[in-house]
């Protein structure tokens, strides 16, 4: 099939991709509350589309006309939208956002004095102001009443300036890194292998344009497997009298339940694995381990930081402080190993060379881009009222932090993963709630939306995006800067429609808890109010613990890159404490366990036959995952979860 680069109907039908996918998303989580294929960064949503486009769109244009049918980089133009615009719906930014806009009136209280203690400190354009029509939002309009629009363009439209400083900055990261992560490192990107394999190389495809991967059996015994099983699951849920199969979770309780473990067993989780090395993932799960090993001696001996943090991923907060540590460590020492490349980009930006073809901006481009975005990120944190010696703090951790995170993505695989420390926890941690003051408090939880637990974030989307287009997107690739573009207007738009015509219809708090109720929006104030009662000092204790996981993760480095015996990969530090590498401990235990056997007695070849089953597990579980959320969707059915993580 002839390339044809990015074309005009590529836009359209990613377009149209990233639509579904925010009207979807939001719709799934709102009124299926099923397993969600946007929560983390795998995307699933974006491999199930592209699955369908590569099976079943392809196909059928080939049999109209062969040259009708998608090619590659067509392919990969849409895909790289679907992984955009699945950052946005939910927890990624809306499904957070529109409650902390609205939350505050509807959730305050005599009790929790919200309206004296928070509210007064925030910039009234952060928030909708209208409590007829945030009631309406959270209980539902009347059946001929309109949904009251207007009251939320002033609060979207000051957000979507710091929105634009914040992915205009995340974009120009992106570029200046890829040279480095994609050229140099060459690192493995495994959320991108599935389609990778999907699209194929030129040439390769069959007379119906599939790729060489799909006539593996491997491929098709690795679907069957989550597809089975989850189906099983899905169908318990309406007929009790089918088995349920291997069971969704279960949990491991130590010191008389101070610290309790969730064990799940994901195949997608497990796919990721196996495509590592045996270094990497032996390190995963060992690291976890050890963390469990101290939370439990830890809470053995009743040593606690005694803080409340949102969305804590420690349950004596110690060990969240050591990953945080580690993880802006981590986030240095990569940074450290690419000023090679960025001294070139400084030269050709200063010179004003155009860089590499292959980059989605010149490095002239990136430069300003992120020198631009900074400025309107500071300036609108300046004008929402925080103080200009707290901004630089929460930037530097904000950013760190997610580039920490994306490079667990793109080298270790884990599709799930959150931040050990959210950003607005670490600098009140760092310079005390009492000298912030009420105002710079209020900010740093109206943040959180934005940057908290970072469950995925659109540094990680975009950087595998671009992992894509080098190997499938032909010629210049500054058509990319509008698609992605494209993709994220489109994704927030329907997506945020789709919240506010739900909630108004509906009434939210009958639609989500997580999301509606106050495990969402009245969360954030109740941070606000809590840092403000507690009148907080620095806390030496933690930031102590901190800057013990620093050294220990620059020790495992220098180990890392200098001793050939050591056992232990660096990325495997920073999120041993963190729950999601609890969650995947088992799957990457028989990842490990599996390809380690398989290298022992069949070598290499026997790896690369047995890859294409693994493969086939990733792609299951997004396939069986989606289409039951499609027939869940149109039966009624709520809260058939085939999978959390």
């Amino acid at each position: 099939m002839t390339e044809k680069g990015i074309t005009t109907r590529a836009l359209l039908a990613g377009t149209l991709v990233a639509a579904l996918i925010g009207v979807g998303a939001a719709y799934e989580n709102l009124m299926v509350s099923g397993s969600t294929l946007n929560f983390d960064y795998s995307l699933g949503a974006a491999v199930f589309f592209c699955s369908f486009f590569v099976l079943v769109v392809n196909p059928l244009l080939g049999r109209l006309r062969p040259s009708w049918g998608f090619s590659r980089s067509e392919l990969a133009t849409v895909y790289i939208m679907a992984m955009v615009a699945c950052v946005l719906p939910t927890v990624g930014l809306v499904g957070y956002l529109i409650p902390a806009m609205s939350g505050g009136i509807y959730f305050a209280t005599p009790e929790n004095n919200w309206l004296n203690l928070v509210i007064p400190n925030l910039a009234s354009w952060l928030m909708v102001s209208d409590p007829q029509g945030i009631k309406d939002f959270y209980e539902g309009l009347s059946v001929k009443a309109d949904i009251p629009w207007g009251i939320w363009v002033r609060p979207l439209a000051a957000w979507g300036v710091l929105l634009a400083g914040f992915f205009g900055a995340v974009t120009a990261m992106v570029v200046l890194l890829r040279q480095q992560w994609v050229v140099d490192e060459r690192l493995l990107f495994p959320m991108v292998q599935v389609p990778i394999a999907m699209i194929g190389e030129a040439g390769e495809e069959d007379r119906r344009g599939l790729a060489p991967i799909f006539r593996s059996q491997a491929l098709w015994a690795g679907v069957s497997v989550p597809v089975v099983f989850y189906s099983l699951r899905a169908l318990n849920q309406y007929n009790p009298a089918i088995p349920e199969g291997i069971p969704l979770w279960w949990a491991i309780s130590f010191a008389n339940g101070a610290v309790v473990i969730p064990w799940t067993l994901n195949y997608a989780g497990t796919g990721f694995g196996y495509l590592l090395s045996t270094k990497l993932s032996f390190s995963i799960w060992v690291m976890g381990a050890l963390t469990i090993t101290e939370e439990v001696v830890l809470s053995t001996l009743g040593v606690s930081s005694g803080e409340r943090f949102f969305y804590g991923t420690s349950p004596t907060g110690y060990p969240a402080y050591q990953g945080l540590g580690a993880m802006l460590t981590f986030a240095l020492a990569v940074l450290w190993g690419g000023r090679g490349r960025f001294r070139q980009t400084w030269a050709r930006a200063w010179s004003g060379g155009g860089g590499d073809y292959r980059d989605i901006l010149t490095s002239r481009q990136a430069c300003l881009l992120l020198v631009f975005s900074l400025v309107v990120m500071v300036g609108w944190l300046a004008v929402a009222g925080m103080s200009w010696w707290v901004i630089p703090l929460l930037l530097a951790v904000m950013f760190l932090s997610m580039i920490g995170l994306a490079r667990v993505a793109a080298e270790g695989g884990l599709a799930v993963m959150v931040t050990p420390l959210n950003p607005s926890d670490a600098v009140i941690s760092s310079l005390g709630g009492a000298n912030l003051g009420a105002t710079n408090l209020g900010v740093l939880g109206m943040m959180i939306p934005v940057a908290s637990h970072m469950r995925t974030t659109m540094m990680a989307a975009l950087m595998n995006g671009l992992k894509l287009a080098d190997t499938h997107v032909a010629g210049r690739r500054r058509w990319l800067v509008g698609a992605v573009g494209l993709a994220i207007v489109v994704a927030l738009g329907s997506s945020i429609a789709t919240m506010l015509v739900l909630g108004y219809r509906y009434g939210g708090i009958n639609l989500s808890y997580w999301f509606f109720g106050n495990a969402s929006g009245g969360v954030i104030y109740d941070f606000i109010a809590y840092h403000q009662g507690n009148n907080s000092q620095t806390r030496w204790d933690g930031l102590g613990f901190m800057g013990v996981g620093a050294l220990l993760q620059l020790l495992m480095t220098l180990a890392y890159q200098r001793l050939l015996w050591w056992p232990l990969h660096p990325l495997s530090f920073p999120i041993g404490a963190v729950w999601c590498t609890h969650q995947v401990m088992v799957s990457m235990f028989l990842a490990w366990l599996t390809k380690i056997t398989v290298l022992h007695y069949g070598g290499v070849r026997l790896y690369r036959s047995t890859r294409p089953f693994f493969l086939g597990l990733i792609l299951g579980h997004y396939l069986g995952g989606g289409w039951w959320l499609v027939i869940d969707g149109f039966m009624g059915m709520r809260e058939n979860y085939l999978f959390f993580w």
